[in-house]
């Protein structure tokens, strides 16, 4: 349904609300105390023991956002949209539920001041950069490492098949987390070896998420700082690493890779790449959405591909392919 102008104004201011109201259910369980079929007010009072005439409204909030719809008989269930906010289900948006919900929302309301200033807003509202808060809060860094490790599974397919491994043996999961992005592509080449290279609170979970992966032999975890070492390897892959960070320091970064690499080993950088003009496509929204979440958050900032060419020439890379893919995009630039 195409929304009258006032309508769609109406919406976007009111956004925030929706995004509590969402996040509200997903921190009670709704979506999943749905998964098995519809109930009712009483019964879900029950589960997430929140007082029924209160459940009530925040379920007809949810039914006016689509998340959830509200039977013939008063008993709630699921939509399509709803189903995406469960636990396990293949595209899951719960955790990143459970992610931004509360940090990003503390440090959005310091948005006028980081467009004023450019101090970014989670260092406003938390005193501190993002890496201390991960650092010193070890829940707030599982449910991030959960987060990207959620997203890099649903990638890692996308980069193994559009990628150039065919000269590959070692590939480096730079900042890699719990090593879904590197597992992924090692399940598809078998004959690659992996090393996810991260801080520590990076790697908490790894050596556990890559035995469950079954690809903990071919893999080793290895500690560091990315903008003072990385390890050798023929393949560096960087996603969602360098739109964290301004230029200067994204370039730092791949000055890093460029110096750990022989010439014509490969960097393969998997961001948003968003066209140089955007339109209200759903995709677009995505990378822009995103940019300013950068911004918000890290200080760092999504690029064209043609902002990537200085970055990639001040660091001794050349690029060498360019594959669209959905929300993510895969950049490969050799060292020359």
């Amino acid at each position: 349904m195409t929304l009258k102008p006032e309508d769609r104004a109406y919406q976007l201011v009111n956004g925030f609300r929706a995004a509590q109201v969402v996040g509200g259910a997903v921190r009670l369980g709704i979506p999943d105390h749905l998964a098995t079929g519809p109930m009712s007010v009483d019964g879900l009072s029950m589960e997430t023991k929140i007082e029924a005439g209160r459940l009530r409204r925040l379920l007809r909030g949810l039914v006016a956002l689509g998340v959830v719809a509200e039977q013939n008989d008063g008993r709630f269930s699921n939509t399509e949209v709803g189903e995406l906010f469960r636990e396990g289900v293949p595209g899951t948006r719960r955790l990143m539920a459970l992610m931004l919900i509360p940090e990003s929302y503390r440090a959005w309301d310091h948005f006028m001041e980081t467009l004023q200033t450019g101090v970014t807003g989670h260092s406003l509202a938390h005193g501190g950069t993002l890496w201390e808060s991960l650092a010193r809060d070890p829940d707030f860094a599982a449910r991030f490492n959960a987060v990207m490790a959620s997203n890099s599974e649903e990638v890692a397919r996308f980069v193994a098949t559009s990628g150039e491994f065919t000269h590959a043996s070692v590939v480096i999961d730079v900042g890699g987390g719990k090593g879904a992005l590197v597992a992924g592509v090692m399940l598809d080449h078998p004959r690659l070896r992996g090393i996810v290279y991260d801080v520590p609170a990076g790697l908490a979970e790894t050596s556990e998420y890559l035995a469950a992966r079954g690809v903990a032999d071919r893999c080793a975890i290895v500690e560091g700082d990315f903008f003072k070492s990385v390890p050798a390897g023929d393949v560096y892959l960087l996603k969602d690493i360098l739109h964290d960070w301004d230029d200067e320091r994204a370039g730092a970064i791949l000055a890093v890779c460029r110096a750990a690499m022989n010439p014509g080993a490969r960097t393969m950088i998997i961001e948003r790449v968003p066209p140089s003009h955007l339109s209200d496509d759903p995709v677009h929204l995505n990378f822009a959405m995103t940019d300013l979440q950068m911004m918000v958050q890290l200080g760092g900032r999504e690029r064209t591909l043609e902002e990537y060419e200085p970055l990639f020439e001040g660091a001794g890379l050349k690029l060498d392919r360019f594959t669209p893919g959905g929300v993510y995009q895969l950049v490969e630039a050799v060292a020359v």
